[in-house]
């Protein structure tokens, strides 16, 4: 999308460097549209209206300096000679006689690798920047046509698909372009970011060309393989068949059941022995009560009995044998 922003001053000038400060860019960089004029009112005081203009960025400016930048830093004398649109594509030419073999190197590398940067920077914009060199680009194009068509004709040939490398979007849509009217070939894409590239494949009875087809979906090998899965529904409400021909419920889960609070720890000092008798000397008043309990036992003993004379051995008493 393009970037423009609307200013309001005593005069257009004044309005035009508003802009120009608060974007922090050159007025090279801007394509200025004057909205209003404005007008200084009765004696200058009453009435008046502020002159308004429009700013909208160029890209040209932006992307020339910064591929001359890059270049400078490449070592490579160059510089940007034109631009030109190809609908929202912006093609920019490099002069450089000295790089050119070095951008044209490996199918382009360094020069796609320079237009990947240049689109990152600026993705705002409304333009795709497309970066070309000594005609590079055109014969890039028609050398992807021609090898399109070969491949084409081997496809009809053998009744096979055939898939091509990856390659960028303005790339793949050159061999979709290029056989899309085909009576005998149909091209679709496959894959994700830099990693999609084009098929080429036999195209099905019935199919007009020109007709857009999707991607055949992935066949079912060994089961669900290759099949989406999702989650299942009703999964616990479904009967399960038995062995004898008859359906049994699955039974519902369990209910969570609240966790039991444990009981609080008793403190050091609350501890009771669980042995019946105290460890330890015995105090002195528990064994003055049981000699006294014992002595009153014994006492009791000897009064119960009748009291008898005290005889000594060998001895009888009157009326003995």
């Amino acid at each position: 999308m393009s970037v423009f922003i609307e200013k309001e001053a005593k005069t257009v000038e004044q309005a035009i460097d508003k802009g120009l400060i608060q974007m922090g860019i050159q007025r090279e960089d801007v394509e200025i549209e004057i909205i209003s004029l404005g007008s200084a009112g009765f004696l200058g005081i009453f009435g008046g209206k502020p002159a308004k203009v429009r700013l909208k960025v160029l890209p040209q400016p932006r992307i020339k300096r910064l591929v001359e930048g890059i270049l400078e830093r490449m070592d490579i004398p160059g510089m940007i000679s034109s631009f030109h649109e190809e609908g929202n594509i912006l093609v920019a030419t490099i002069d450089s006689f000295e790089g050119e073999k070095y951008l044209k190197a490996n199918q382009g590398m360094a020069l796609s690798a320079m237009e990947y940067l240049v689109n990152k920077i600026y993705r705002d914009s409304e333009y795709e920047v497309r970066l070309d060199i000594g005609g590079f680009r055109e014969k890039q194009n028609d050398d992807l046509k021609s090898r399109a068509l070969q491949l084409a004709a081997k496809v009809k040939e053998s009744g096979q698909e055939h898939k091509m490398e990856p390659m960028p979007p303005h790339q793949r849509k050159i061999v979709h372009k290029a056989l899309e009217n085909s009576p005998d070939v149909k091209t679709f894409a496959v894959g994700n970011a830099d990693r999609r590239r084009v098929i080429i494949a036999p195209r099905l009875p019935g199919e007009k060309p020109g007709q857009r087809t999707a991607p055949p979906e992935p066949r079912n090998v060994g089961g669900d393989r290759g099949r989406p899965r999702g989650p299942r529904k009703d999964k616990g409400q479904q009967p399960r068949p038995t062995g004898r021909g008859q359906s049994q419920e699955r039974p519902a889960p369990p209910k969570p059941q609240p966790a039991r609070e444990r009981p609080a720890p008793r403190p050091a000092n609350d501890f009771k022995s669980r042995s019946k008798s105290p460890k330890g000397p015995r105090p002195q008043a528990a064994a003055k009560t049981d000699n006294a309990l014992r002595s009153t036992t014994v006492a009791s003993g000897m009064a119960s009995r009748p009291s008898e004379p005290f005889v000594p051995r060998g001895k009888k008493t009157k009326g003995g044998r």
